[in-house]
């Protein structure tokens, strides 16, 4: 898995919220440090493309003083205040959605959280539609790696039930050479 991007968010936008650190093809991984006295505060996962159905992002407002890239999982999508939020209830929302990357602003200093915020968003959305269009294009159940069916085929060549020529032919499809 070959790292695409590494995601460095500034220090004043951070908190004991959710962090984005490395972005590849199909995963992006997550520094959690809002978790007290686990690994120091520090916890490492990982968001696997396969599991969302998109990328929002939500801008920091009077409603929300977070910046917010939202993967989008059918349920989390909806939980939006309308209107001045009182209640602050967009703040814990977004603090107790595990499937948000949050940039902390501060009170009434939105524009540079929204433009980081914005701009992570744009290359995690960029990376996760290509993965989207090409995993679309896999056949429905299939799972083995490029390797596993190279070496399918060379059992198959190995017992006789396929020949040189159509072993070759196969492994270079695969290859796509």
């Amino acid at each position: 898995m070959a790292l695409l991007k590494a995601i460095s968010v500034p220090t004043e936008q951070r908190k004991k919220t959710t962090l984005a650190s490395n972005l590849y093809y199909d995963v992006i991984e997550i520094h959690e440090n809002r978790v007290i006295g686990y690994l120091n505060g520090n916890q490492t996962m990982t968001w696997y493309f396969k599991d969302y159905n998109g990328i929002d992002m939500v801008k920091a407002s009077m409603n929300s003083q977070f910046g917010q890239v939202v993967f989008l999982t059918g349920i989390n999508s909806k939980n939006r205040a309308v209107g001045i939020d009182l209640g602050a209830s967009q703040n814990r929302n977004a603090m107790n959605d595990t499937n948000r990357i949050l940039f902390c602003s501060g009170m009434f200093s939105f524009g540079k959280t929204n433009k980081f915020a914005n701009t992570v968003a744009s290359e995690i959305r960029k990376v996760f539609e290509n993965y989207k269009t090409n995993s679309d294009e896999k056949e429905p159940g299939q799972t083995l790696s490029v390797a596993d069916e190279i070496k399918k085929f060379k059992d198959l060549l190995d017992s006789g039930i396929i020949s040189q020529e159509e072993f070759d032919t196969k492994k270079k499809q695969l290859l796509r050479l």
